[in-house]
């Protein structure tokens, strides 16, 4: 997700860098650019206008898969603002201890065969990450009041959200076991 030498994925899309963008307009952005791309009409083309289109469709592709998901498109925001998340950032202790409990108690449920209490913290950890990207866009939306606080808790935010999205994998995994 760098955007170094990369083309812009709200540019490719022209739409507005932000995160709070509709899903329709990004829809109707990819598809309506997708049509000035289409391989068909660079059929008669020379070799190195198809390769071009082609390279180009596969741009804004790339560029569509990104930003349809709020989670990427924000890491992707972040990027742009030269913050970058790795593999191994360091989080709140207390947040580390609250996840790691959890996932005992997952663990515990599905080691039990207890699916009834898995679907319920299933649903629990849905509505924080529900919670998270309301988070997110309240912080992107005031970015500007506090942007080094802000850009802060949103990089937080996300790395909450891959936590997240491995338990509800967790819990994803133990319900299609049964």
């Amino acid at each position: 997700m760098t955007t170094g030498r990369q083309a812009d994925a709200f540019a490719l899309l022209g739409l507005p860098a932000r995160y709070d963008l509709d899903a329709d307009t990004l829809e109707q952005a990819f598809f309506a650019r997708s049509k000035e791309l289409h391989p068909d009409k660079f059929a008669s083309r020379p070799a190195n206008e198809r390769v071009a289109a082609l390279s180009a469709a596969r741009a804004l592709n790339d560029a569509y898969v990104l930003l349809k998901k709020p989670a990427s498109r924000a890491e992707y925001l972040l990027g742009r603002e030269g913050i970058v998340i790795g593999d191994n950032e360091r989080i709140d202790p207390a947040l580390v201890m609250d996840l790691l409990e959890e996932r005992e108690v997952l663990a515990e449920a599905r080691h039990a065969g207890k699916l009834d209490e898995v679907e319920r913290l299933q649903g629990a950890m849905k509505a924080r990450r529900k919670a998270a990207f309301a988070e997110l866009r309240t912080l992107f939306a005031d970015l500007e009041s506090d942007r080094p606080t802000r850009l802060a808790a949103i990089k937080g935010q996300l790395i909450l959200l891959r936590y997240v999205e491995r338990y509800l994998e967790e819990c994803d995994s133990a319900l299609d076991d049964e």
